[in-house]
């Protein structure tokens, strides 16, 4: 995990972790994981859902409309977790010699950072809350009751085997993925030469950004929710001293609780 941390934090017996990401030098390789993000995320996903549409057509004929866009459901989500893992295999494999011990101390460091992530968690939601009372103060066609971003993210739980899958997926893999992305890519290393305050912003928008974009949003103000959701993620990586554990560890929270808040009414039957 990367952060600017002083080593010196181990004791004195333990040797210094290796940690090239606290130098002022940008890691360039590590901008690989852009093109693989397009490449294993979108394009392979495009490609694979494809193929296994073709042939399952080729073998059992054409498929009911629900029973279609049920599979497609499926297949594209068992296929946007191998993408994301191929990811996250192609940045271990960058930094295998020293990814391991580094992740596992910061993550050891999660103690010190225990209140933030709850003080940062809390106020997100208050925030959120607010910003859904403001929305109902708008005229009607900037309203919204959910943005389309999750209901999107809510068509994939009607098919209740891939449940496990998703859980992969939204709560654990994505979490990391994203936190590579947009804290330890845009703030973390480009930091080091366009100054970390400017890429605090620039991660917020692009990440927001990207959240509303594409997935049909009824209303501009969709964004609000996203909006505040980076700002979190970045006020708790800046007071973390860049930690990037503790931006996962809140994104896996955050998500978690999504979860838990879209399958509970579905198993209530509601």
């Amino acid at each position: 995990m990367t952060s600017e941390y002083n080593d010196s934090q181990q004791t004195n017996e333990q040797p210094p972790l290796r940690n090239e990401f606290a130098s002022k030098r940008v890691v360039k390789r590590d901008f690989w994981l852009i093109p693989a993000y397009v490449g294993f995320n979108m394009v392979l996903i495009v490609m694979l859902l494809s193929i296994t549409m073709r042939t399952l057509t080729y073998f059992f004929g054409p498929m009911p409309e629900n029973e279609f866009k049920r599979s497609l459901l499926s297949w594209g989500q068992i296929y946007t977790l191998m993408g994301q893992c191929l990811i996250l295999l192609l940045f271990y494999l960058m930094h295998k010699k020293t990814i391991i011990p580094l992740a596992i101390q910061r993550f050891k460091d999660l103690k010190k950072h225990i209140v933030l992530i709850i003080v940062v968690l809390v106020a997100m939601y208050v925030l959120q809350g607010i910003y859904g009372w403001f929305i109902e103060l708008l005229p009607e066609k900037y309203q919204f009751d959910d943005t389309a971003n999750n209901k999107a993210i809510e068509q994939l739980f009607t098919v209740k085997w891939i449940w496990p899958i998703l859980f992969l997926d939204i709560v654990i893999v994505t979490p990391i993925v994203e936190e590579l992305l947009f804290r330890h890519l845009i703030i973390h290393e480009l930091g080091k030469k366009l100054t970390y305050v400017a890429m605090y912003i620039v991660s917020v928008l692009i990440f927001a950004g990207l959240h509303v974009l594409g997935v049909g949003a009824s209303s501009p103000f969709e964004i609000g929710p996203y909006l505040i959701m980076a700002t979190g993620f970045v006020v708790a990586y800046h007071f973390s001293g860049r930690n990037l554990a503790t931006t996962i560890t809140l994104h896996m929270i955050n998500n978690f609780v999504s979860f838990i808040a879209i399958i509970v009414p579905i198993i209530a039957g509601k």
